[in-house]
């Protein structure tokens, strides 16, 4: 019954029932967390709605990490408004959406291997793809955390949210990984670095956000890269539990790619 109702619950919908849900907090500016499970939506995808309502100018963003509604010259502050009954319930992890619709960003298989994934680990695991349209940069198509989702939590308290989500090649291990294999389809141009990436099968740093780092896999398609699986946590977690990790993680994106050559 949860997923029927889910079904009827559109992009639009969201919108609105994220506005909603920011006015219904009261006056004042509130935490991402705060909105997201007011309005019943994943942590990634009520950041990309407020990303969008913040360029609209409908939404403003205080410091550290908090939203509140734009009052303009001449109008009454946001006014309180009753949300309507719930008609699904809060995404867990398995139903975890990044900034894009899962549904059709990507397919069941891969949702439940990097849910499994996530499961195993304990740790939030992201998916990244390549956007080249300008300057080169990886953006989260799919988010999955734990219940308890720290991550987020201090990318809010250091203002390092967006970065999370989409940010240059050049920011990440995931970042630097997409690099690598772009590069090494390029006779002579992959210098040491991305040769040592390329011939390691992964890459292992510094996360954007302070105290956690990144652990990364290629997804490939068609013996191209198409994304990165990540593992992200706090950097005491994962220097004890890497060599376990980098197995786990491996073995999904050996799993999950498809290295079908081109024709």
């Amino acid at each position: 019954m949860t997923i029927g109702l889910e079904l009827v619950r559109t992009s639009n919908d969201r919108v609105f029932e994220l506005l909603d849900a920011l006015a219904s907090l009261g006056p004042g500016a509130h935490r991402l967390r705060d909105v997201a499970a007011r309005a019943r939506l994943a942590t990634p995808t009520a950041h990309r709605i407020l990303q969008a309502a913040i360029r609209a100018g409908t939404v403003s963003k205080a410091q550290r990490g908090q939203y509140s509604l734009t009052v303009r010259a001449g109008s009454p502050g946001p006014q309180p408004v009753v949300s309507a009954p719930a008609t699904a319930t809060r995404h867990s992890a398995q139903d975890a959406t990044g900034p894009g619709s899962l549904s059709l960003a990507i397919s069941r298989r891969i949702r439940i291997g990097l849910a499994a994934l996530q499961k195993a680990t304990g740790q939030p695991v992201l998916l990244y793809v390549p956007l080249i349209l300008d300057a080169p940069m990886r953006y989260c198509l799919a988010y999955f955390a734990p219940e308890r989702d720290e991550l987020l939590g201090d990318a809010e308290r250091l203002l390092a949210t967006d970065m999370v989500f989409c940010a240059p090649l050049t920011v990440d291990a995931a970042g630097r990984l997409i690099e690598a294999h772009m590069m090494g389809h390029l006779p002579g141009r992959a210098d040491q670095r991305e040769r040592a990436i390329l011939q390691a099968g992964y890459t292992y740093g510094p996360s954007p956000v302070a105290g956690w780092d990144t652990l990364a896999a290629p997804l490939r398609r068609y013996g191209q890269i198409a994304g990165a699986i990540c593992v992200a946590a706090r950097t005491a977690w994962l220097e004890e539990h890497r060599d376990r990790t980098v197995g786990q993680l491996r073995q999904l994106a050996s799993e999950l790619s498809d290295e079908v050559p081109p024709r």
